[in-house]
């Protein structure tokens, strides 16, 4: 197969290997605006040698690496697999389901996927208030330090208190772990959160004006479909994808396309963040207006 040719601005690519998840958050961002991401019983995932011809084709920008997630990505039973096979750097996002240990990685042949210089842990993983227990985490990623870069991220809930931060991170400390923020983003409460780039683009209907956009950011399906957002991908708009990853030819697109579901955006990626830097001001989409073409408003179905 042709190599897929990476444009140079594009920030991340992330490979979303199984739509399962081990944790049932009520605010999962892949549910938002009613979209039903994890857990479709349709799913038709790639195997591990389907994904690892279709990423090995990848050539990639500099020090992007591709990130494995999901859903839970440690839930697909391949992933060591392709961990073992790729020929680039890889990020992981995961809550580290139990069977998760050190005797897991260290039967592996190889951890080189792992060891890339980078200003943040490597492997991800997300604390989420109500779903999983920080100190059980605290504890197993304490075990893992010496052999891998992988360190801890709590979600920001807006229930979550000064003095319960004020431990995690006396805790994490005192165990050697890091420990970093990650913001909670959507609705709760009746209060939007999340620093977002474009007004109305996460209100959860389509606002009825034309929009054409651009992304830095590939995400990838289960059944290598390629979108061009996450809403895409969240809703399955399979009708919008921009053709798959195993495919003999994908190249990207070299224009702004149009969409028609403004209004549904997904906060990741309208909200102004760090790039893979670890600069802040950073937003994946940028969106092109032209409020004189009206689209009819409605629900997404």
């Amino acid at each position: 197969m042709e190599k897929i040719i990476f444009p140079p601005d594009y920030d991340y690519v992330g490979i979303y290997l199984t739509d399962k998840c081990f944790l049932k958050c009520p605010y999962c961002i892949t549910s938002h605006h009613g979209s039903k991401f994890i857990g479709q019983p349709d799913a038709s995932y790639l195997s591990p040698d389907q994904w690892i011809k279709a990423l090995n084709r990848l050539e990639l920008p500099t020090d992007v690496p591709i990130s494995l997630q999901g859903g839970e990505p440690f839930l697909y039973k391949g992933i060591a697999e392709i961990m073992e096979n790729v020929r680039h750097k890889v990020d992981i996002m995961t809550a580290l389901p139990p069977f998760l240990n050190r005797e897991y990685f260290l039967k592996l042949k190889t951890l080189d996927w792992n060891k890339r210089p980078a200003p943040y842990p490597t492997i991800r993983v997300s604390f989420h208030k109500g779903q999983n227990d920080f100190k059980e985490l605290v504890d197993r990623i304490a075990g893992l330090n010496d052999i891998l870069s992988i360190g801890l991220y709590y979600l920001t809930h807006p229930a979550l208190s000064e003095d319960e931060i004020s431990f995690m991170k006396v805790y994490a400390k005192e165990k050697g772990v890091e420990l970093r923020a990650k913001d909670f983003l959507g609705l709760y409460d009746g209060k939007m959160y999340g620093q977002l780039k474009y007004p109305g683009s996460v209100d959860g209907r389509r606002q009825g004006i034309e929009v054409t956009c651009r992304n830095t950011v590939m995400p990838v399906a289960p059944d290598g479909m390629v979108y061009l957002c996450h809403s895409d991908l969240y809703f399955n708009r399979r009708e919008r994808a921009l053709g798959n990853i195993t495919a003999s030819h994908f190249e990207f697109p070299s224009t702004h396309l149009p969409c028609p579901n403004f209004g549904l955006c997904s906060e990741c990626d309208v909200k102004i963040k760090n790039n893979h830097y670890q600069q802040f001001g950073y937003t994946s989409v940028d969106i092109r207006f032209d409020e004189n073409k009206a689209r009819s408003d409605g629900k997404e179905t």
